[in-house]
């Protein structure tokens, strides 16, 4: 009798089996769309002062420009902007008979786009939209690293009176005035009055996680964003992280030279890091850095400079001579290669660091001289080292001070 049961169990469960098979129809892997990219743009300014959102509109024409002159995507384009500090929308561009067009999406009040929850909800949308085989991110917005905003005293906000002028070249350049005349600014610019739409990097990776995706890449269009604490954080988040170790020139990334080696299944990142360099070494203002990083090997970057750190701690009589990447008065960010240069004298572990660098940092590139306009008046940065990184575990900034035992390099590499 229970050999009869067996039987027959085994006769339903193959029948239904083979029955499902037999009446669904394969599924096209061709048919899947293979990648959707994220604009994410929220409010990068205060109630009475717009940003960098005028900015934002010129490089949304420009990435539209881009799929313009190349006839269509090969995946799908999302967009999220902020229209105000609280009302944001997501939207799609499509591109049909040659034209352009926008599908609204959905709308948004308030400013969950700074919290874990908002951000989860975002890439939700995203993905009951324009579902894909791979996600990306391009982020557009101030950047300050990976500190946290809970830990900003004195924040240099380059918040200050401005003109918009006509540069060289048609193009709009954000400046700021002053009596010995106008200055391109960066990045910094329009920064608002509060930390009150700012987002830590750990909720923006917390939001990714939360939203059970991991990005292909993410593009920070924003100022000091290639730093090893931020790979760190983001290493569950994404496989790449492009981004610059200094600041970036008001009008960012040249979306028209980028996109095509972006907006694909397989980016091109070499491609992309040397289109960069190609545009702003040959732009009025010649000044940027950029960095493509791949975050699924500092993991074992972290326990080279665990090795490091329990062996060597840096002479105080070096600092002076170490290369910093940014403008601030007090430091923030050292270029990782040099500070372990100085910071180890051991061979092999200066040869285990430096292969290790070459697998983390795909690509690198940067002008002769950097520009910070962090405060009144500009300054510029030489360039003596570059790995393609920046560290903050040699800064005496109290920004650094308070915040850099919480992140999760530290702890990892201390």
């Amino acid at each position: 009798m229970r050999k009869i049961i067996h039987i027959l169990l085994f006769w339903v469960v193959t029948s239904t089996v083979f029955t499902a098979c037999g009446s669904d129809d394969p599924m096209d892997i061709n048919e899947v769309n293979k990648q959707t990219v994220l604009v994410f743009m929220p409010w990068s300014g205060s109630q009475t002062n717009a940003g960098l959102y005028r900015i934002f509109l010129e490089n949304l024409n420009s990435i539209e420009g881009s799929i313009v002159k190349n006839k269509g995507m090969t995946g799908r384009l999302m967009v999220f902007i902020s229209r105000s500090a609280t009302k944001s929308e997501l939207y799609e561009v499509t591109y049909e008979n040659k034209q352009i067009a926008h599908k609204n999406v959905k709308t948004y009040t308030g400013t969950d786009y700074t919290t874990p929850a908002g951000i989860a909800q975002i890439l939700n949308d995203v993905k009951a939209n324009a579902y894909a085989l791979n996600y990306a991110m391009m982020i557009g917005c101030h950047g300050c690293g990976w500190t946290y905003k809970s830990d900003w005293k004195s924040y240099p906000y380059q918040a200050k009176k401005h003109v918009w002028v006509e540069a060289p070249q048609a193009k709009r350049m954000p400046s700021s005035g002053h009596q010995s005349g106008y200055f391109p600014t960066t990045r910094f610019f329009g920064s608002v009055s509060s930390m009150t739409n700012a987002i830590d990097i750990t909720d923006l990776a917390a939001g990714i996680q939360n939203a059970g995706m991991k990005m292909q890449f993410i593009l920070f269009d924003d100022c000091y964003m290639a730093n090893v604490e931020t790979a760190y954080e983001l290493r569950n988040a994404t496989n790449f992280l492009i981004g610059s170790t200094s600041e970036v020139m008001a009008q960012g990334m040249p979306y028209q030279a980028i996109w095509k080696s972006l907006a694909n299944a397989t980016p091109a990142y070499t491609e992309v890091v040397s289109a960069f360099h190609d545009y702003y070494s040959k732009y009025t203002y010649p000044y940027g850095a950029l960095s493509a990083v791949d975050c699924r090997e500092v993991e074992a970057l972290a326990t080279i400079m665990r090795e490091i750190n329990k062996r060597y701690t840096l002479n105080e009589a070096l600092m002076d001579s170490l290369q910093v990447l940014d403008g601030f008065k007090t430091p923030i960010f050292y270029d990782l290669g040099d500070y372990v240069t100085r910071l180890c004298d051991n061979p092999n572990l200066q040869s285990d660091f430096r292969a290790t660098m070459d697998r983390v940092v795909r690509a690198k590139s940067n002008t002769d001289t950097l520009y910070s306009f962090l405060y009144w008046e500009p300054v510029k940065i030489k360039v003596k080292s570059y790995s393609g990184l920046t560290i903050s575990d040699p800064s005496r900034n109290s920004v650094a001070t308070k915040g850099r035992r919480k992140t999760s390099w530290w702890k990892a590499t201390h």
